[in-house]
């Protein structure tokens, strides 16, 4: 039923990403469950149950550790509202994008059809742009360490990596194609989700505004920018502005 399938979710992210409190919000917030008693204690119970195997199976750490983030400062209140803004245009380029994708693919009624235009756009994004290929997470915590050179591994651009100005464009084409990626693998029959994409996208955007930022003399922590950026793109594709809040803070471990 809705409640097994609500709690089914739940347990996926307190298992997988090993955050009890963002699998509850998130099923609460998206499924839109009563929040009463009979609703709330089983998601409680199933959501650290997992967590709790997942860290006995898996250890102790977070999927992006990592130790370089400045304190919040009120002075950028005004930077971080300008992300929001940016992050719902993403949001619903990303969204739309999404949709138009996935419906195109479902016109082709013939699985070898699907199977080949999937694969002939996925080899040619990945060729052109190579951290388009997986889910991103090896991308994410490069970016979560200041290390934007991990992204110009195997490309075509490598030669461009230290330099600002095309690192802040080849991290824009990779937002704009992301999608295309995505929608690729799930129209031809894999599994892409839409949680791995949301943080791949927001953190490059996150960091990638802190890059610009820097550009007209104000300089922010691109650590934190990209945390920002991801909880602010799962919010936007979601609707789900605390899960994106729950969610960023619980797999960074802060």
């Amino acid at each position: 039923g809705f409640g097994s399938f609500g709690q089914n979710i739940n347990d996926a992210i307190g298992g997988i990403f090993k955050c009890p409190i963002a699998g509850v919000v998130f099923t609460l917030e998206v499924l839109m469950l009563d929040m009463t008693m009979t609703s709330v204690v089983p998601l409680l119970i199933s959501s650290v149950t997992a967590t709790s195997i997942s860290y006995f199976l898996m250890g102790n750490t977070v999927m992006f550790a990592a130790d370089s983030y400045e304190p919040f400062l009120l002075e950028r209140i005004p930077y971080y509202i300008l992300l929001g803004i940016v992050c719902g245009l993403v949001s619903l380029y990303f969204t739309r994008a999404m949709n138009k994708m996935e419906g195109f693919f479902q016109r082709l009624k013939s699985m070898y059809a699907k199977l080949f235009v999937g694969g002939v756009v996925l080899s040619l994004l990945i060729f052109v742009f190579p951290p388009l290929y997986g889910e991103g997470y090896d991308s994410i915590s490069a970016l979560l360490n200041n290390q934007p050179n991990i992204l110009f591994k195997g490309s075509l651009f490598y030669t461009l990596k230290d330099n600002m100005i095309w690192v802040v464009m080849y991290m824009g084409f990779i937002v704009l194609l992301k999608v295309f990626a995505t929608s690729a693998t799930n129209g031809s029959g894999g599994v892409g989700g839409i949680f791995a994409p949301s943080l791949f996208i927001g953190c490059i955007t996150g960091f990638a505004f802190a890059l610009v930022a820097g550009f007209i003399g104000e300089v922010l922590p691109v650590q934190n920018f990209a945390l920002a950026g991801m909880a602010g793109i799962i919010s936007g594709v979601m609707h789900a502005p605390l899960t994106g809040i729950f969610l960023i803070a619980e797999l960074s471990g802060g």
